[in-house]
């Protein structure tokens, strides 16, 4: 049975007792906004989900684009789907339009190759495109809208591959040349080419010339941007709250409290 003390002075105690609660308090409240803190930077909570790094498929639907360009289509949504990380999809023609936003993952591709294959493994003749784009050729667009669907999502570091036949119209030749330029200066962009069979061979040597030789490949995926990640770790702020636990753990273990009365 647990009889409290009989003391004269009980209003003294009490507001020593409150002042010790609320020391107690602060403590606890400080070590875990230390924890908190911790935790942050190290990024265990930070935007932990978000992807840093991704793929754009940058895939071309025009009327140019027939079953012969089947099979460069359908390796490349799989050689993609199989690297892993995140994935987007862009489809171009005359317009752009994002099907899939690069912080997918990158299986989600493969639900993209049954459009352009049959039951039997053959090539369709139309795409479910088809009806909805013209057969105009606008790749500058394609490449935008990659582009800023990658800073959209806030990735750091970007790989853009367009399949396509390279044949531009011709008032989307100026877009496509500043686009080229674009992703040839951000050393965070890379810009690949996966052209399919009938390519423009006059619009090839272009890429090749811009972005170098190993851009005429799928390449692999791009590496995820450590950098902002891979903080140091905070000593200082794990000594400040282990301290603050011992000194809490002492505390209660040598000053164990008392319950009181008032005298009679």
């Amino acid at each position: 049975m647990n009889r409290g003390v009989p003391l004269a002075d009980v209003g003294a105690l009490k507001k020593a007792g409150r002042r010790a609660f609320a020391l107690r308090t602060a403590a606890v409240g400080v070590l875990a906004l230390l924890v908190g803190g911790l935790a942050l930077s190290t990024g265990v909570v930070h935007d932990s989900h978000k992807p840093t790094s991704a793929s754009v498929v940058v895939l071309d639907v025009s009327g140019s684009i027939g079953p012969a360009a089947t099979a460069t289509i359908v390796r490349t949504l799989r050689v993609v789907s199989r690297q892993g990380g995140h994935a987007g999809l862009v489809l171009f023609s005359d317009q752009a339009q994002e099907a899939v936003p690069p912080t997918a993952p990158a299986r989600t591709l493969l639900d993209y190759v049954r459009a352009f294959v049959g039951p039997t493994g053959s090539a369709l003749v139309r795409n479910p495109w088809s009806d909805n784009f013209s057969a105009g050729t606008q790749i500058g667009r394609g490449l935008a809208a990659a582009r800023l669907a990658l800073r959209r999502a806030g990735i750091e570091r970007g790989r853009v591959i367009l399949v396509s036949d390279v044949s531009d119209a011709v008032d989307d030749a100026s877009l496509m040349r500043r686009e080229l330029l674009t992703y040839a200066r951000e050393p965070h962009l890379e810009l690949h080419l996966a052209a399919v069979p009938g390519a423009d061979r006059q619009t090839i040597p272009l890429f090749r010339r811009l972005l170098g030789h190993k851009a005429l490949a799928i390449g692999r995926p791009p590496a995820a941007a450590f950098a902002k990640e891979a903080r140091g770790f905070p000593l200082a702020a794990v000594s400040i709250a282990v301290a603050i636990a011992l000194l809490l753990a002492v505390y209660e273990l040598t000053s164990a409290p008392l319950s009181w009365r008032e005298a009679t």
